[in-house]
This record gives C-alpha cells, sequence and structure tokens, in this order.
C-alpha cells in the first residue's frame, strides 16, 4: 500500500486468510475480517466477546485455497443473574410513565457484571437523554438497556440509529403489566441480530428464577437474517 491512509485502515480492520492446514491466529481486541472458503467473515473482539459472524458468500467458480470458518459467539461472563434485569425492570417501573436507560457493565479485572442505572437528563414517555457514568480502565458496556414505559417493547429507528457500536441491546415495555415485554439482539456495528431471551413464549424452558442462560436464551436462532 502506497497511501498511509490505507495502512491505517488495514490496521484498524486487517484481512486475513482463513488457514487450510493450520490455526487461525488469535486477535486482540479489534476487529478483522476473515476470507473462507465457505465466505468471508467478521470477528469482533472487546473483553466480554468473541464473535465470529458470516458476512456473505463468495461467488466464484474457482475454488479458494483457503480453510473454513465457523460462526461463534462467546461472553466472557458466562451468564447473566437475573437479579441485575429484575433490578433494572423495577427502576424502569418506577420511572414511569417515563423511559429510563441503564447498562450491564463488564469488568475485564473481576470477569463480573454490575447493573448501572443511567442519570437521566431529559425523559418522557416517548424518549430519554442520559449522561453515562463513569467507567473504571477495565470496564467497558456489554449490554445496553432502556425501557418504553406502558409501551410494548421494540426496535425504534432511534434505536437503529443509536445501536453502531458493539454491544448487547436489551428494550423492556409492558412495565405496567405483570409480566413486561422484551427485545434483545446483538449490535456488530450496525448489524443486528435478533437474540432470543427468557421474556418471550419461545423460551419456556429457561430458569429464570437462577440465571439468564447466555449461551442458550441469548443463542442464534437458526435462519434469522442479518439486519443491515
Amino acid at each position: 500500500m502506497t497511501d498511509p491512509r490505507d495502512e491505517a485502515l488495514q490496521r484498524a480492520c486487517p484481512v486475513v486468510a482463513a488457514p487450510l492446514f493450520g490455526v487461525l491466529p488469535a486477535m486482540e481486541n479489534g476487529q478483522r475480517v476473515i476470507v473462507a472458503s465457505n465466505g468471508v467473515f467478521v470477528q469482533v473482539k472487546r473483553d466480554w466477546l468473541d464473535c465470529v459472524e458470516r458476512l456473505g458468500g463468495i461467488d466464484a467458480a474457482m475454488p479458494l485455497p483457503y480453510g473454513q470458518i465457523t460462526p461463534i459467539v462467546r461472553f466472557t461472563f458466562g451468564t447473566i443473574p437475573i437479579a441485575l434485569l429484575d433490578a433494572f425492570i423495577a427502576a424502569g417501573r418506577a420511572g414511569l410513565p417515563n423511559e429510563i436507560a441503564g447498562g450491564l457493565i463488564f469488568s475485564a479485572t473481576q470477569a463480573t457484571l454490575r447493573l448501572a442505572i443511567y442519570e437521566p437528563l431529559h425523559s418522557t414517555a416517548h424518549g430519554i437523554e442520559y449522561r453515562m457514568p463513569p467507567l473504571a480502565r477495565d470496564e467497558g458496556i456489554a449490554v445496553d438497556l432502556h425501557t418504553h414505559g406502558r409501551l410494548p417493547a421494540f426496535w425504534s429507528a432511534t434505536d437503529d440509529v443509536d445501536d453502531r457500536s458493539v454491544k448487547v441491546a436489551g428494550v423492556f415495555g409492558n412495565l405496567d403489566g405483570e409480566r413486561p415485554s422484551a427485545a434483545f439482539r446483538l449490535v456488530l456495528n450496525g448489524m443486528h441480530k435478533p437474540l432470543a431471551h427468557p421474556w418471550q413464549a419461545k423460551a419456556p424452558s429457561v430458569d429464570t428464577n437462577r440465571h439468564w442462560p447466555t449461551l442458550d436464551a441469548l443463542g442464534f436462532n437458526a435462519g434469522e437474517p442479518w439486519i443491515i
């Protein structure tokens, strides 16, 4: 490369080939594109997440001399204690009719999650502006949460614009009822993947009395396309 801007982009998001015989080298926190014989993949690494997801296929008659890649998602925190989400739901009900926002913050040193309720600057039943809390050097936001008050849980146009980073996003609604509605998705720099969760009918086997089994309740649903 002759242009330093291209070199900077390659350092920020390198492109690597999947080895046919060896093992794909581990990566530090960041993002890279992997070209494999079965498609083009993106790998995103954070202290709390290691995710490899397929971006698309390769329409070429010539077979590529690369190995294959299998999509994965691994959460360092393993499971989310349901008590953290119960506490957020309780805070949302206390804030009715207005929306509230918060997050589950991951500590890389302790490998634990903690709940933070964000300070509202302006909040109504239809939106919220808030101040982010200070984070320790080893902390990062793993799960971004907000409520819709008495309205159902859904992804608004504002949510779609805001969800451009790397996180799990969650929204709770119908907080004036006995059982709230909810929606969760994995966000990878603008790509959204719907996630199953204990507040939907499709997850009847989840034991919400103890923990939220992350890799089950937050697992990918087969056949659901990426929303870009």
